[in-house]
């Protein structure tokens, strides 16, 4: 666990109009947060091998059916600003079947100088299937956030990843005028380099999706990626469950690995067509968390 102690004198508000302004040198505590975890295959079955947790980062292991285990990250401090900073290690041993999800969406509040970041390094092992599947990232306006994920396969894993981003909160009134969104992707197969895609928005992000090229009036995003042995005949199945109304989609075989992107109006919208495609490509239901 992160010890810290406080050496500066107790901060100073001053209070003008309802407007809180901090004298420029204190310090604001930064969220850090970390977890390692791997899963291991024994006794027939699939269980946690390791766990590493520290700072404002959790893992709760719920107890549930014979599905396989699920591992539900929490983040403490209630979202992310300016340097906070999260890393995430998540190991799938030979033969294993988990998922790992987040106990809620993500927020990512305004930032006043540099991104919050997330770093995800997930390795899955022969023959283990992998469940990335995070609930959904709220970008606030002015918010900022560099997220990298980096992933290694081997020949016959299998991996089923999810991350999807609303734009503020539409039907509050919250729209997002200005921020900052990196989410980098790199996928290996055996040491060699089988996907990579970058997501950018910078500036007005709503002024960007509002183009018709872009994200045609879209609030919500989402890219769901599958790699598997037997991927390519997964475009067929996944199709027919993305012919919903008000939603944009695709899906793409692009040779060991598919590629699902859905622009939806809203997060409700964005959620009622990830929820079936999800538990499709899982076999099964979704975490609890997902539903409550």
């Amino acid at each position: 666990m992160i010890a810290s102690s406080l050496s500066t004198p107790p901060m100073k508000e001053a209070v003008d109009a309802d407007v809180i302004t901090l004298p420029r040198h204190e310090k604001l505590q930064r969220a850090q947060g970390a977890v390692r975890l791997s899963f291991k295959h024994a006794a027939g079955r699939s269980r946690i091998d390791d766990l590493f947790q520290q700072g404002c980062l959790k893992a709760r292991l719920p107890r549930i059916a014979a599905q396989g285990p699920e591992a539900v990250l929490v983040n403490t401090s209630g979202g992310l600003t300016d340097r906070d900073h999260l890393a995430i290690e998540a190991a799938w041993g030979a033969s294993t079947n988990a998922v790992v999800t987040t106990q809620a969406c993500e927020r990512i509040y305004r930032s006043r100088a540099e991104p919050a970041r997330i770093d995800t390094r997930i390795d899955v092992a022969a023959d283990a299937s992998a469940y990335w599947l995070p609930q959904e990232t709220i970008l606030f306006d002015s918010g900022q956030l560099n997220r990298r994920t980096h992933v290694s396969l081997t020949a016959s894993s299998r991996l089923v990843a999810c991350e999807a981003v609303i734009f503020g909160r539409p039907a509050m009134g919250e729209e997002v005028r200005s921020g900052l969104l990196r989410d980098c992707w790199r996928i290996e197969r055996d040491g060699k380099l089988i996907f990579a895609d970058r997501l950018g928005f910078s500036g007005d992000p709503v002024a960007q999706l509002n183009r018709a090229a872009i994200g045609n009036e879209a609030r919500a995003i989402a890219s769901v990626i599958v790699c598997a042995p037997d991927s390519s005949r997964l475009c067929d199945e996944i199709r027919p469950l993305l012919d919903r109304p008000d939603v944009m989609s695709g899906c793409s075989d692009l040779g060991g690995v598919v590629l699902t992107r859905i622009l939806a109006p809203s997060g409700y919208r964005l959620r009622a067509t990830l929820i079936p495609l999800l538990e499709r490509l899982r076999g099964g239901a979704l975490p609890r968390v997902w539903t409550c």
